[in-house]
């Protein structure tokens, strides 16, 4: 009997994931095939979530009980900036890491203690837009030039609150 595993995708572009059931043991390689859709495969890359390394075209996905989140991207890496009281830090990201991962790298660089941290969010440079800590930074960022700009400020408060 085969095992299915649910994986959930996402993309440059996409903020909203795609569910695929896939069977258990299937090759990341098979998995871009896949999902490239007849398209070509060469210069495409599957990321675990948080991860800032591809993973191989021979990796096997298996079942571990729990949903596999993972990101399909044209870029190997992220350039990401991130500017808070007018100072920035950056550094190249996995395009699955998560925007909470790059919310608490920024914080550690900044050394923003961790009260004054819970108050502050992600936003992305020269917009109003506030991408919530699940998503990946590959799907905001566009290929070729695979960069995000953010900046880390107050979260914004509604009657008082947070």
């Amino acid at each position: 009997m085969t095992t299915h595993i649910d994986i959930f995708i996402r993309r440059e572009g996409a903020l909203d994931p795609a569910h695929h059931n896939v069977h258990d043991g299937i090759t990341v390689e098979t998995l871009k095939i896949d999902l490239a859709d007849g398209r070509e495969v060469i210069g495409l890359f599957l990321f675990e979530e948080d991860a800032d390394e591809p993973l191989p075209d021979h990796h096997q996905i298996r079942h571990h009980g729990k949903p596999h989140f993972l990101h399909h991207s044209r870029c190997r890496h992220v350039h990401v900036v991130v500017r808070y009281a007018g100072r920035p830090f950056e550094r190249a990201f996995g395009p699955g890491s998560t925007l909470s991962r790059i919310k608490d790298w920024a914080e550690r660089q900044f050394e923003i203690d961790a009260v004054d941290a819970a108050e502050l969010s992600l936003q992305l440079h020269g917009t109003s837009d506030r991408p919530d800590e699940a998503t990946h930074v590959g799907s905001l960022a566009k290929c070729p030039d695979c960069r995000v700009v953010f900046d880390l400020l107050p979260s914004t408060r509604v009657n008082g609150s947070v």
